[in-house]
């Protein structure tokens, strides 16, 4: 009851201060904005990422009727014949030198440049190799994207232009959920770990403004123990989780997110994570003696935590060692990894609780690890402060 009390307290004080409350909310919503203007639109389909400048300087050959066969104006044909669900692959751009063709790929306008050579259609026509360049920085994810694309497509094109049939055929499949999927969509399960995260911040200045407040002395002269005090934190803010996740969910969905699993999971992967940054939040209490100090501290380890647990962007391979067949990787020590692989599975996989058990029980055995050492240090140091 005591810690019902405390929570209670902690919800009113913060309805009493609207900007910090404001922020908490806003955050994941204006992240959700800015994911969903800059990679929600998909009414041009795969066109709009998808931009392939053409350098064609095949200039054909005669066939024995007299009339110019030009195989690189036959290929650039079937490029932008390609679809996928009746919208263009490709927005395919000729280009009359690759100086210019350079300048368009520096500025990131394309994805790259195919330069078809002169004496292709000569090249086709003798059964000859016929050797096509694809121009572009490796190290542009739509690069890639294109280049997995277009050599099968190139390929298989070579092969029909010249009479000949396909040595081999390449077909896409995609898991189930994922084929219509674009960033936006994809990136909505790392913006509610990142949204989650900063009720580390709340944590650590809720109970550094009861320090500084000398709350916590008055309450040692109470039967109030500080056990109630920590309880009722953590009920606080695991409502207040409980209001942030539908929160970004619903601006998603307004976006035109789709989540493929059980809303219920997705709570639940949030509550659990929300254990984890109440714990991160003692922890940061324990170094703080402003609220300044609190909100500092507390937000670099947030955002240190969704960074580098793949929640935001993929991270490099870090193996610590083997458990039968799954490598354990240094990202298995971080709530926020667990807690953003469980979300990716359950909204775009659409998987249930058995295919998310490894990392929920990991998510809840690292939050309850954090959460109880943020505890005895917390009450640690309140002991030393008597």
């Amino acid at each position: 009851m005591k810690s019902l009390v405390i929570a209670l307290k902690t919800l009113k004080e913060l309805w009493r201060e609207p900007l910090l409350l404001g922020i908490l909310a806003a955050f994941p919503v204006l992240l959700v904005c800015i994911y969903g203007i800059a990679y929600g639109d998909t009414t041009q389909g795969l066109s709009k990422y998808l931009v392939i400048l053409v350098l064609n300087a095949d200039a054909g050959t005669t066939l024995p009727d007299g009339s110019t066969y030009r195989a690189g104006n036959e290929l650039v044909d079937r490029l932008k014949a390609q679809t996928w669900e009746g919208a263009p692959v490709f927005t395919v751009l000729s280009v009359n030198s690759r100086s210019e063709a350079e300048i368009t790929l520096g500025e990131r306008k394309a994805a790259l440049l195919l330069h078809i050579p002169d004496g292709f259609s000569e090249a086709l026509g003798a059964s000859l190799p016929a050797r096509l360049t694809l121009i572009g920085d490796i190290y542009t994810d739509n690069f890639q994207f294109s280049r997995s694309l277009l050599e099968s497509l190139l390929r298989e094109a070579a092969f029909s232009m010249s009479g000949k049939p396909s040595v081999s055929s390449v077909q896409y499949e995609y898991l189930p959920g994922t084929g219509t999927m674009n960033d936006f969509q994809v990136g909505i399960p790392g913006v509610v770990v990142f949204g989650l995260m900063l009720l580390v911040v709340v944590t650590a200045m809720i109970l550094v403004r009861e320090e500084i407040a000398h709350t916590l002395r008055r309450l040692r002269l109470t039967p109030l123990r500080s056990a109630d005090l920590l309880v009722g934190v953590t009920l606080a803010n695991l409502l207040l989780s409980v209001f942030l996740v539908p929160l970004t969910l619903g601006a998603a969905y307004l976006f035109g997110f789709h989540s493929q699993g059980s809303p219920i999971l997705i709570l639940l992967t949030g509550l659990l994570l929300c254990l984890a940054t109440v714990g991160l939040g003692l922890l940061t209490a324990c170094f703080a003696r402003s609220d300044s100090e609190a909100a500092n501290l507390g937000s670099v380890l947030g955002v240190f935590m969704a960074l580098t647990s793949g929640a935001i962007a993929p991270m490099p391979a870090a193996p610590l060692f083997q458990v039968g067949a799954r490598s354990i990787q240094v990202y298995d020590l971080l709530p926020t990894y667990h807690a953003a692989e469980a979300l990716r599975r359950i909204m775009i996989l659409g998987e249930g609780l058995p295919g998310i058990s490894y990392h929920l029980a990991m998510l809840a055995l690292i939050s309850i690890l954090i959460l109880t050492a943020g505890i005895l240090l917390y009450q640690r140091l309140q002991m030393d402060r008597r």
